[in-house]
């Protein structure tokens, strides 16, 4: 069963949500106060968990705006409303328990007020309803009933029946077993009971790192379990035992066993969603308080859950990981014992997930969400994060905002509650603005970061690869491998920052560099940066140890480029020899020379050659030394695609 769509009225701040659709993972995405949580709370209030957690409650939870007394307060008017749709299986139950058709559309609506009871609306097909109620009675007693048009006309027939024969009186037991409220109220309680629970859980449900048992034990007595314990009664289920059956358990090293089996599953999963630190086990262990300990935690059995890091070789409790690893940590206990209450029948809620976490680890758990939740659960989940915002779905996400209506004759404002809006394009900048970032974040890995990135010097040099790359392959011969992804990188002492900036679980990283004197050090640095053999120097294949990628082109072609793109004539035409005082990098002889010409032709810049070849692509290949500058480029070529 899916929940399609929802509207709630006149909770906390929302006054009226306005009806919005739901996908199977939604993101709420708003600002700080704008009801992202009132939202989750009042869904909750469907069919929660805990059916006597936190019901409506008017008192507590009508808009304070609106308040008079208690007495004015609607109590059976939905404060929240939601459509489901059915599943096929769904489809199939509610055939077996009451016959084909009796349903007129798929979907129905479910609703709750701050009477806290259910409200089912849905468009039963009375007539073959009771068709379908009748098809094992007799003709007679089908005759009988053949101008009802409800079960609850047919029953009312049957109950007016002063002296029934005994086949009708069977029949009448029979509808009334089937249908005790009616026959529309018992379709009712059908769909309510297969509605799916709501699951709610926010950053402050975590796991104490040691626990006095008797304590816990002593609040349940009294009734006043805090909400941090549902967490340990979760642990505590997944080991297959209860709060009182470890007082009283006599198999020290049986329950032990247990723990350590369900430590060995939150490690794996540790393992597999935490790439924070993958050396991590847990161990979740039993035993009895020392009397020194300071109370509660020096008397009877006290629970620890301590981390070891293989990698330091070193063990801490709990209580001193970080406030997001605990927040992970006990997120994966809750779910995996709600999971074996509940099964797959749930909406699960959470509530600024990941909060704590760093940007990487809420990829991690966007990761987790998708992998392990959207297979099998609607997720709803609210974020003000753009790393939480997946931008391979925005388009399920829905904007949250506190509306503010202003006139602008009288300067006047209308204060319009809390909006759930679906076209997130259009609305205010800072509710906008996880959204943009999640983009921002998205095109910026898509245009220059991919699974193999190849860092280039400049923009001259990324022309230069692209246009020989397509000479060769008309040629017949292979070009630069597609899987390259080009990005400007700025040469020998940014590698290393840009590297570790973009590097990321199954990147490949390459870059080419200009060499000259004095860049043995940044050479090193930026090898250390890379994967070994992973820096291509343009000195291997200039032919001298003073390189740029123009020297790869050679002194003859790149002159002749530099010619035909600046239109040089006598007498400012280059020397045919490279005079003796001329640096040896051709690149230097270029500015030098152009920096003589004063005005007489367009200034130089390095780009120019590039663009003119894209522009006169066979012109380019009949100037002199194109035939070597093809030869040396193509062994750049192939070395670089080698390295994928």
């Amino acid at each position: 069963m899916r929940l399609a769509n929802v509207q709630i009225k006149d909770f906390r701040c929302i006054e009226d949500s306005g009806e919005f659709s739901l996908d199977g993972i939604t993101c709420l995405v708003g600002k700080n106060e704008s009801g992202k949580t009132a939202i989750l709370k009042a869904l909750r209030r469907l069919k929660p968990d805990d059916a006597g957690k936190e019901p409506f409650n008017a008192l507590r939870d009508y808009p304070r705006r609106k308040w008079v007394s208690e007495a004015c307060v609607q109590k059976d008017t939905p404060v929240v409303e939601a459509t489901w749709e059915l599943s096929d299986a769904d489809q199939q139950a509610l055939e077996e328990a009451f016959g084909k058709d009796v349903l007129a559309s798929t979907r129905f609506r479910a609703a709750q007020g701050y009477d806290n009871l259910a409200q089912i609306a849905a468009n039963v097909n009375e007539e073959k309803l009771l068709h379908n109620a009748l098809a094992s009675a007799a003709t007679e007693e089908k005759a009988l009933l053949a101008k009802c048009a409800s079960v609850d006309a047919a029953l009312e027939t049957l109950k007016a029946i002063t002296t029934r024969t005994a086949a009708q009186e069977q029949l009448l037991k029979e509808l009334t077993a089937k249908f005790p409220q009616g026959g529309e109220a018992a379709v009712d309680a059908f769909l309510a009971k297969h509605m799916p629970t709501f699951l709610y859980f926010d950053e402050y449900l975590t796991l104490p790192g040691t626990i006095a048992v008797d304590e816990i034990v002593l609040r349940q007595k009294q009734g006043k379990l805090a909400e941090r314990d549902r967490i340990f009664i979760a642990l505590l289920e997944l080991a297959g035992a209860s709060i009182e059956s470890v007082n009283s358990t006599g198999t020290y090293e049986e329950f032990n066993a247990s723990l350590r089996a369900v430590s060995n599953q939150l490690t794996d999963m540790i393992a597999r969603y935490w790439s924070q630190n993958r050396h991590l086990d847990v161990e979740i262990k039993l035993d009895y308080a020392r009397p020194s300990d300071p109370p509660p935690f020096n008397t009877g059995w006290i629970f620890r859950t301590r981390i070891v890091n293989r990698r330091h070789r070193a063990e801490t409790s709990f209580d001193d990981r970080s406030r997001g690893f605990v927040w992970f940590f006990s997120f994966l206990v809750w779910f995996y014992q709600l999971k074996q209450v509940h099964g797959d029948n749930l909406v699960i809620l959470l509530d600024e997930p990941g909060h704590s976490l760093h940007a990487r680890a809420q990829a991690d758990l966007l990761r987790y969400i998708n992998e392990q939740l959207k297979p099998h659960y609607q997720v709803i989940y609210t974020t003000h994060s753009p790393f939480m915002v997946d931008p391979d779905n925005l388009l399920a996400a829905r904007t949250v905002e506190d509306v503010v209506e202003h006139d602008h004759a009288t300067g006047e404002e209308k204060l319009l509650g809390t909006k759930v809006r679906e076209n997130v394009l259009a609305s205010d900048a800072d509710t906008l603005a996880p959204l943009r970032k999640a983009l921002e974040i998205q095109l910026t890995q898509s245009l220059f970061v991919g699974k193999h990135t190849l860092l280039v010097e400049d923009e001259s040099d990324l022309a230069y690869l692209k246009w020989f790359s397509k000479q060769l392959q008309a040629a017949n011969k292979p070009g630069l491998d597609y899987r390259w992804n080009l990005c400007i990188g700025g040469g020998l002492s940014r590698i290393p920052g840009v590297a570790s900036l973009l590097r990321s679980d199954g990147l490949r990283m390459a870059a080419i560099a200009d060499v000259r004197k004095g860049d043995k050090g940044r050479i090193e640095t930026a090898k250390q940066a890379l994967a070994g053999g992973h820096l291509v120097t343009m000195d291997a294949y200039a032919g001298q140890s003073d390189a740029d990628m123009e020297d790869v082109l050679g002194r003859s072609f790149y002159l002749a480029l530099v010619r035909r793109t600046l239109e040089l004539r006598q007498p400012h035409d280059f020397p045919e020899l490279s005079p003796a005082e001329m640096p040896a990098r051709v690149m230097q002889e270029v500015k030098q020379h152009t920096a003589t010409l004063n005005g007489h032709y367009v200034k130089f810049k390095p780009s120019l050659p590039a663009e003119w070849l894209f522009q006169n692509e066979a012109e380019a290949k009949q100037l002199p030394g194109f035939s070597g500058a093809m030869d040396r480029m193509e062994k750049l070529i192939h070395d670089l695609n080698t390295l994928i």
